[in-house]
C-alpha cells in the first residue's frame, strides 16, 4: 500500500460526498421546491435524465481510459464542470436552476467512474477492501465537515433564510474543489499516450462494442449488474428525498436535519471501516448481501416513522447499510472483471448505477406526487428483494 496515494485518492471522497450531501440530498431538492415553486417530479427528472445521460456515455469514458491509461486530466476536467455548475445554480430561475442542476450531477457522476477506476493502481487484492473501505470513510469524514461548513454559514445568515439557503451553493462548490485540489496535485498519470486521441476514441467505441456482443461471456457481470441496478434505484431515491421526506412526515427543520445527517453521516463512516474488514474477511458478495437486509430493515423502519427517534434510528440504520454497500461493490467488481478491462467494467458498473438512477427518483417523486411518501418509500422494497436475488447468481 502506498500511503501517500491512498490518502490522495481517499481525499477526493472526502470532497465529493460533500456534493452528495450538500447539492442532491439537501439544499437542491429544498431551493427547487421551497423557494422556486418546482415538485418532487421535476427534481426527479433532473436527476434521472442526468443518470441517464451518465448511463450512456459512462462506458466509452470508461474504454477511454483504459486505452489511453490517462485519467487524472479526465477527473479534473470533470470535477471543474461540476463545480462551475453548482456555483451557478443560485444565479438562475428555475429552468436554468434544473439544467444547471442535470449539468452538476452528470459530471459529478462521470468524473466518479474514472475516480473509482484509479483504485485498482493503488490497491493489491490483499487490501483492495480496506482501501476501498477507507475512501468511503473518509469520504463521511467529509460529509461531517462539509455539515459543520454548513451550520456555520446557517447560523450565520438564518437557518430558513433564502440567504442562507442560496450561499450554500457556491460553499459547496467551493468545498468540493478545494479538497480536491490535493487529490489533483499528489496523483500523476504514470503512462503517457503515443497513440492519438482520435484513434483512442474509435477504439474505446469498439471495445464497448464488442463487450456488449460478448456479454453473455460475461454472466457475472451481467447478474452484477442487475444486481447493483437494484440496489441503487432505491438507494438513490432515499438519497434524494430524504430530507423532504422527513419535513412532510415530521415538520423536520432545516436545523433539526443537519443534526440527523450528522448521526447518519457518522454511522456510515462506522459502516464503511467495519465493512471494509468484513468485506476483506468474508467477501464482498456476503457484505452485499448484509448490506440489502439492512436496507430492508432501514425500509420498513422509515414507513412507519413518526417522531424524530424514529427517523433518526432509520437513518442511523441506513447510514451503516449505505457504508457497506459503498465498500463492497467496488472489490466485487474487481474479483469478477478481466484486468485489462477494469475501466470499462467500472463504466458498466457506472452503467447500471446510473440507470437505476433514472427509474428511482423519477418512480419516487412521481408516486409522492400521486400517492404520498409511504406508498413511494414501499416500492422501493421491492428493488432491494430483486437485487438479493440477482445477487445470488454472482459467482467468483
Amino acid at each position: 500500500m502506498h500511503k501517500k496515494e491512498v490518502f490522495a485518492w481517499s481525499v477526493y471522497d472526502l470532497a465529493n460526498t460533500a456534493f452528495s450531501a450538500l447539492f442532491v440530498t439537501f439544499f437542491f431538492p429544498l431551493y427547487i421546491k421551497q423557494y422556486l415553486g418546482g415538485n418532487e417530479f421535476q427534481i426527479g427528472l433532473v436527476f434521472g435524465l442526468s443518470m441517464l445521460l451518465v448511463a450512456i456515455t459512462v462506458p466509452f469514458i470508461g474504454a477511454l481510459t483504459d486505452i489511453r491509461q490517462r485519467r487524472m486530466s479526465y477527473l479534473i476536467g470533470f470535477t471543474l464542470f461540476c463545480c462551475g455548475a453548482t456555483y451557478l445554480v443560485v444565479h438562475s430561475n428555475l429552468k436554468w436552476a434544473l439544467i444547471l442542476g442535470f449539468i452538476a450531477n452528470y459530471f459529478y457522476h462521470t468524473a466518479l467512474t474514472v475516480y473509482n477506476a484509479i483504485l485498482p493502481r493503488i490497491s493489491t487484492k490483499k487490501d483492495v477492501g480496506k482501501i476501498s473501505g477507507i475512501g468511503v470513510s473518509v469520504g463521511y469524514l467529509g460529509t461531517f465537515l462539509s455539515l459543520l461548513m454548513t451550520w456555520a454559514i446557517l447560523n450565520y445568515y438564518g437557518w430558513e433564510t433564502i440567504t442562507g439557503i442560496k450561499a450554500m451553493f457556491p460553499a459547496t462548490a467551493i468545498f468540493f474543489l478545494g479538497f480536491s485540489l490535493i487529490t489533483f496535485i499528489t496523483l500523476k498519470d504514470r503512462f503517457i499516450p503515443k497513440t492519438k486521441l482520435k484513434t483512442d476514441i474509435i477504439k474505446s467505441f469498439q471495445d464497448v462494442k464488442k463487450t456488449l456482443l460478448q456479454i453473455k461471456q460475461h454472466k457475472n457481470l451481467l447478474w452484477f449488474l442487475i444486481a447493483t441496478f437494484m440496489y441503487v434505484n432505491a438507494i438513490n431515491a432515499v438519497i434524494v428525498f430524504l430530507y423532504l421526506y422527513g419535513r412532510a412526515e415530521i415538520g423536520l427543520s432545516v436545523k433539526s436535519f443537519m443534526l440527523v445527517y450528522i448521526i447518519f453521516a457518522i454511522s456510515a463512516a462506522i459502516g464503511a471501516i467495519l465493512f471494509g474488514k468484513i468485506t476483506d474477511w468474508i467477501g464482498p458478495k456476503k457484505t452485499l448481501s448484509i448490506s440489502g437486509i439492512l436496507w430492508i430493515l432501514t425500509l420498513l423502519v422509515l414507513i412507519k416513522v413518526t417522531s424524530l427517534t424514529s427517523f433518526i434510528f432509520g437513518g442511523v440504520l441506513g447510514g451503516i447499510a449505505l457504508g457497506a454497500v459503498w465498500t463492497a461493490m467496488r472489490p466485487l467488481l474487481l474479483q469478477i472483471a478481466p484486468k485489462q478491462k477494469t475501466g470499462q467494467f467500472f463504466g458498466f458498473m457506472e452503467l447500471s448505477d446510473k440507470f437505476s438512477g433514472v427509474l428511482g427518483p423519477i418512480l419516487f417523486g412521481f408516486l409522492v406526487v400521486r400517492t404520498g411518501y409511504s406508498w413511494a418509500i414501499s416500492s422501493l422494497l421491492i428493488f432491494f428483494i430483486l437485487g438479493l436475488l440477482a445477487l445470488y447468481k454472482v459467482k467468483k
